[in-house]
């Protein structure tokens, strides 16, 4: 899934990422994250334009995607030893 992060220059605790449809290159999706850097629980809210992203429970796969990307994949957890990392997978395919 490839995808570009923007940051809203108007409100600075909103991060948005368009999304092309997986199922159809006409179709484009806007997943937001509304950050609270002063909460103990630091996402504050989200929200997807795809048909499945204005759900109350759980997300989409787009939104999990961008969170993925701005905690995982950025470094912000340690890539080395989280359960969803792939470098375990590269270094047990590495070792065999």
């Amino acid at each position: 899934m490839e995808f570009l992060v923007e940051l809203c220059s108007e409100h600075d605790d909103l991060v948005r990422a368009r999304f092309q449809s997986r199922h159809s290159n006409n179709k484009k999706h806007i997943a937001t994250v509304q950050f609270d850097n002063h909460k103990q629980q630091l996402i504050d809210a989200w929200y997807c334009t795809c048909s499945a992203g204005p759900r109350e429970v759980g997300m989409c796969s787009q939104m999990t995607a961008l969170l993925w990307h701005l905690g995982v994949n950025k470094a912000v957890i340690s890539t080395d030893n989280h359960p969803l990392s792939a470098s375990r997978l590269i270094k047990a395919i590495d070792d065999s």
